[in-house]
């Protein structure tokens, strides 16, 4: 699964949840998704670009340091306790938003008067938790590909310190 997909799919339950209004929290959650995810995908496209550099002929510490930094490796433990983190966050809000379902409208029926708004919000409000649910699911499927191939999660014996 690439991470521009769960991205995508992050972002659109975050644009959707956060205009049903009864979601706004799951979006906020959507958010950190996106974060998760963004994080460890911008350190594997640095270490893909200083690859490209020292194939072209680049020899400068900077070129050395981004190599150097494929050697460490990163742990596994801080991104399985967010997706679990994630999960539980998620579950805790559907649940909060259920019981709570007449103060959430209450309080959004009597500060939003747009009358169209009430016909389309209950459409959007199942979109939302099908794309939350989904982008959970496809962050989960993310991350374990990502562990197994990305370099960065491998354990690597080599020197971690660039040589001059």
């Amino acid at each position: 699964m690439n991470g521009r997909y769960v991205l995508l799919i992050a972002f659109l339950s975050l644009v959707i949840n956060g205009i049903s209004l009864y979601n706004l929290l799951i979006g906020y959650i959507s958010l950190f998704i996106m974060l998760i995810v963004l994080i460890p995908n911008i350190f594997i496209k640095i270490i893909e670009i200083g690859k490209n550099a020292k194939a072209r002929g680049a020899d400068n510490i900077i070129v050395k340091a981004i190599m150097d930094f494929e050697k460490n490796t990163h742990s596994k433990a801080i991104y399985i306790f967010g997706i679990i983190f994630l999960y539980l966050a998620g579950g805790s809000l559907l649940v909060f938003q259920i019981y709570q379902y007449d103060y959430i409208d209450g309080l959004v029926t009597s500060n939003v008067n747009i009358p169209i708004y009430y016909s389309v919000v209950t459409y959007l409000i199942g979109i939302g938790y099908v794309l939350f649910g989904a982008s959970l699911i496809t962050m989960t499927i993310h991350f374990r590909k990502l562990f197994r191939e990305a370099l960065l999660f491998q354990k690597n014996d080599e020197s971690r310190y660039v040589e001059m």
